[in-house]
């Protein structure tokens, strides 16, 4: 007999297996279960599986044993692994499979660089998902505990730490429609997957359903900035990059020309998406390489032709920007003094590719009173390009030839300009509902003239 089974109990011809381990501090039985066909959750092939049966008494150790081992058998049977895993592990295996299905897509489409789909996914299980579903064992996530989730996840910023909340300024303490309906479709699918590959049994499937984002609740925008607010920040930044901020002069707040490059390679950041349209992270990849200056045939005007990277979120595009951009431009190149063909644009002090403006860009936009808008939404890096929609609309007007000129621009559909670009009655041509009104008026007038 193995030094390992002391006191060693046979059951099923020896497929069951009950014993003592060596130097326990208590004499509780182990079992040792033998089913043909156990696989773990990976598919391969489980010899045994050696457990406590948390009993004392041999009697209660062999009903335990007993059920145990039908239990596997069960599992053999309908083809789900010997053990139970955590969600984590589960998760796991899912994200494998579901990277794998991501970045084919995304080469497939000519795109390089990191894929921002696959980040989300990352970003949101790590903050969110392992945290609250992590430990468990997917057979014990009840539909209460999910349920519970929707509610953990709406608090989750109003409960966390001060710095957690300032380590993620662009933080939302409500989250938006929009994102928890994109949680709850993941959600669906990493469960949905589980039962699919026999990881969960369809009893304990649960029902994934967000209460907090009911239909017919339209999805909501990010904020926006009007033309007059606009003008009032980029006064405000004039001021702030020389120095001249309302919080300049306090004590702890001495200003050098580090500060100053910083602020003022901002307010180009905020000029350059204004006039361009572009995604923030697309203006922040930028090259000198990348840009090019062109003469309109028509109107001979300077305007920019830029080379979107390839490494972005709908990868490489031509942008055609306003004529105020070649001014940023210029500002830019005397800012920085790094106008060579591999530069970056935006670079720091130093010539490093700079990373955004997440903490400074809150605390300005602040100072400015312009933090938030008349509803009270927090405006980021996107409401400068949702500002360039908005006044492309209100200039040229909304017809189809406006919709692709944006979309190629942009580098967006007509459907998300019209559902997060423009908000409700921001183009709304008044000339036009006048003229409409007036001619349905002289309907009605030539009607009554001809029934007399």
């Amino acid at each position: 007999m193995s030094k390992s089974y002391l006191n060693k109990v046979e059951l099923k011809g020896g497929e069951i297996l009950l014993f003592h381990r060596p130097n326990s501090k208590k004499p509780i039985y182990h079992m040792r279960i033998h089913v043909r066909g156990m696989k773990d959750v990976h598919g391969d092939k489980l010899t045994y599986i050696q457990e406590s049966t948390g009993e004392q008494d041999l009697e209660e150790a062999q009903h335990v044993a007993l059920n145990r081992y039908n239990e596997l058998r069960d599992r053999v049977r309908t083809k789900q692994p010997a053990k139970s895993i955590t969600w984590a592990d589960m998760y796991g295996l899912w994200f494998k499979e579901k990277r794998e299905a991501l970045e084919a897509h995304y080469r497939a489409k000519g795109r390089i660089g990191k894929n921002a789909r696959v980040g989300w996914y990352e970003k949101y299980s790590d903050r969110y998902w392992l945290p609250y579903f992590g430990k468990h064992n997917i057979e014990e996530i009840s539909q209460r505990q999910v349920q519970g989730y929707w509610t953990w996840r709406m608090n989750y910023w109003a409960n966390t730490t001060e710095a957690e909340r300032t380590k993620h300024p662009n933080h939302a303490i409500n989250p938006s429609k929009k994102t928890l309906d994109m949680e709850q479709s993941a959600l669906r699918e990493i469960f949905g997957w589980a039962n699919a590959n026999k990881l969960v049994t369809t009893i304990t499937m649960p029902i994934i359903q967000n209460p907090y984002a009911r239909k017919g609740i339209a999805p909501a925008r990010r904020a926006s900035i009007d033309k007059g607010d606009w003008l009032k920040l980029m006064n405000y930044l004039a001021a702030w990059s020389a120095g001249e901020g309302v919080n300049d002069g306090k004590a702890n707040s001495r200003v050098n020309s580090a500060h100053r490059y910083q602020r003022e390679l901002l307010m180009l950041y905020i000029g350059w998406i204004s006039t361009t349209g572009m995604r923030p992270g697309e203006v922040l990849l930028l090259k000198h390489k990348d840009i090019s200056m062109e003469v309109t045939p028509e109107t001979e005007s300077a305007v920019l032709k830029i080379q979107v990277s390839a490494y972005t979120k709908t990868g490489s595009r031509i942008v055609t920007s306003l004529q105020s951009t070649a001014n940023f431009y210029e500002d830019l190149c005397n800012l920085t003094g790094r106008t060579e063909a591999d530069d970056w644009l935006f670079c720091n002090l130093d010539g490093t590719c700079n990373k955004g403006f997440m903490k400074t860009l809150p605390k300005v936009l602040e100072e400015a009173g312009l933090l938030h808008d008349d509803n009270n939404g927090k405006r980021s890096a996107y409401s400068f390009r949702h500002y360039y929609a908005e006044q492309r609309f209100k200039e040229i007007g909304i017809n189809p030839h406006t919709f692709d000129l944006l979309s190629t621009n942009m580098g967006t559909g007509r459907q998300m300009l019209e559902s997060y670009y423009i908000r409700k009655g921001m183009v709304v041509d008044d000339e036009a509902l006048i003229a409409t009104a007036l001619a349905s008026d002289a309907k009605k007038v030539n009607r009554k003239v001809d029934s007399f």
